[in-house]
């Protein structure tokens, strides 16, 4: 596990051969060396939070899962490697090898998200050092441990088995200091069970001190973590843990907080310059953003409008678009269709339906223009209400009435008022599967999909990738597919021997077609 190269880690490692007294004591003018809370809090910025210019997090998840399937075919550019997207759109084993080879760049998730995790160990570890009030002290300390929770909820669904499958499997190491500890279990894996364990224990506590802070500090709108934020990260917890009751708890606190409202789709056009966007603060949904545009969308559509001279100057389209299984899932009538999936021209004066809604199309990587602050990923209120009707239909009984009339309420904003929304589902097991398809439908290319698959008892997926204008390849992800567990990247292996690797598949053969 490779540590940040910045000034304040190198810092921090002075606590390794200078012992606690002198942890952070100068050791060159480069250094940074907090004096007070606010000092931290701004430290936070720089080393613990998920920041918009930030990338690698998320570059390869969005190909994994059935809402995205394969372009049209087109001659490639020179000298590119299909393989930087087939890896993962293949769920080879061997991913990471070939993203390598295929000179994809720095791919390591592993790695990235460690680093964060660091620098919000680093903040809690020095914390005490500092001179300031409880106050601030505290604001500093919850966003600490809401971060932390955050990120090792999305370590344990990447590299683990889902919790509902098999909590006793082995998931990541649980580092919760910054320094390195005389014992080497804290480099060992983990088991799931205990990864959520310490996840559930962070937001916790993050919500405690939350609570004991004046209203205006439990939420603002300067992208820093929030009590709303670690509310839904517990409803979004509990939910995969199956835990309804707390789920819908939790879910529901959300919902009630008057700070956040529905986005009415009926106020936003299907056109250009007002599709909907999501992570930022002038959506009233929006409870917290972060990430880079470009790490959550760059792979499904890089290459995209790129002119290639060795094709006639013809431009290029992505690699990539909205798989037919996900839009046959939207009725007719339901606004998001239009609202949420954007469609880009091809040459021939046809359109590509993309795999990245809910953003404003402008640069080569669709943000809007002249974009200020603007992030990748948002939590936001359409996933408490999701949540709590999954939570409430599972419950049974009286829950099953909750779900669909929370349904209504929360589809009342995706329909126009005069089409058919409204839920009199009555059947349990019926109201489940229409709660996924509504899931998919709300929350698609955010995030959620690969996720919910893995909870939802890992069904078979295929994809096909067409190698030629003649010829077609289909993968197949089995149902509880092995790749449902992504391996741990070989860089991370080498870092750490305590490290062992998941259990890995053979190599992932195709089924040729023939597409004349």
């Amino acid at each position: 596990m490779k540590l940040t190269k910045n000034i304040f880690i190198i810092a921090l490692l002075a606590l390794i051969s200078t012992g606690c007294e002198d942890f952070l004591e100068p050791k060159s003018n480069s250094e940074f060396v907090p004096k007070d809370a606010n000092s931290l809090n701004e430290l936070l910025l720089g080393e613990a939070y998920q920041r918009n210019d930030m990338d690698g997090f998320n570059i390869f998840l969005g190909l994994l899962d059935d809402d995205i399937e394969a372009a049209p075919y087109q001659n490639p550019l020179e000298n590119f490697d299909a393989d930087k997207y087939l890896a993962s759109f293949a769920w080879q084993p061997d991913m990471f090898r070939m993203m390598e080879e295929a000179n994809a760049g720095h791919i390591n998730m592993y790695e990235k998200y460690y680093e964060l995790i660091l620098g919000a160990n680093a903040v809690l570890d020095y914390l005490p050092k500092v001179t300031d009030t409880e106050e601030m002290k505290n604001v500093v300390k919850a966003q600490a441990l809401a971060l932390r929770g955050f990120y090792y909820f999305n370590l344990v669904n990447i590299f683990g088995q889902p919790y509902n499958h098999n909590p006793e499997a082995l998931a990541v190491p649980l580092k919760l200091t910054s320094g390195i500890e005389a014992d080497e279990d804290a480099l060992n894996r983990k088991s799931v069970g205990t990864v959520y364990k310490q996840i559930l224990e962070d937001l916790h506590d993050a919500e405690k001190i939350y609570k004991r802070l004046p209203t205006e500090l439990q939420w603002n709108k300067k992208y820093r973590t929030s009590l709303p934020m670690v509310q839904l990260m517990l409803s979004r917890t509990y939910l995969y843990m199956e835990n309804w009751e707390k789920a819908a708890e939790y879910a529901k606190m959300v919902m009630d907080n008057t700070i956040f409202s529905l986005k009415d789709l009926n106020d936003v056009s299907s056109y250009a310059e007002e599709y909907m966007y999501y992570p930022t603060y002038d959506s009233p949904e929006t409870i917290w953003a972060y990430g880079s545009p470009e790490d959550m969308f760059s792979w499904v559509c890089n290459e995209a409008n790129i002119v290639n001279t060795a094709d006639g100057n013809r431009k290029m389209h992505s690699y990539f678009q909205a798989s037919q299984d996900l839009k046959d899932t939207f009725d007719e009538y339901d606004l998001r269709l239009k609202r949420y999936i954007i469609k880009i021209p091809l040459d021939n004066d046809e359109y590509m339906d993309m795999a990245y809604g809910k953003i404003l199309v402008g640069t080569q990587y669709y943000l809007p223009k002249n974009a200020i602050n603007i992030f990748g990923r948002c939590l936001r209120l359409s996933e408490a209400y999701l949540n709590y009707a999954e939570a409430q239909a599972n419950i049974g009984g009286e829950g099953v009435q909750l779900a669909a009339e929370t349904l209504t309420t929360f589809r009342e904003k995706r329909f126009d008022p005069e089409d058919d929304f409204e839920v009199f589902i009555t059947e349990q097991e019926e109201l489940l599967e229409f709660i996924k398809d509504e899931r998919r439908r709300e929350l698609c290319f955010e995030g959620h999909r690969w996720f919910d698959l893995r909870r939802w008892g890992m069904p078979e997926i295929t994809h096909v990738w067409h190698e030629s204008a003649t010829e077609s390849h289909v993968y197949r992800l089995t149902e509880k597919d092995l790749m449902y567990t992504i391996p741990i990247p070989d860089e991370a292996m080498q870092e750490n021997s305590k490290l062992v690797q998941n259990e890995l598949p053979d190599k992932r053969t195709y089924e040729k077609i023939d597409n004349n």
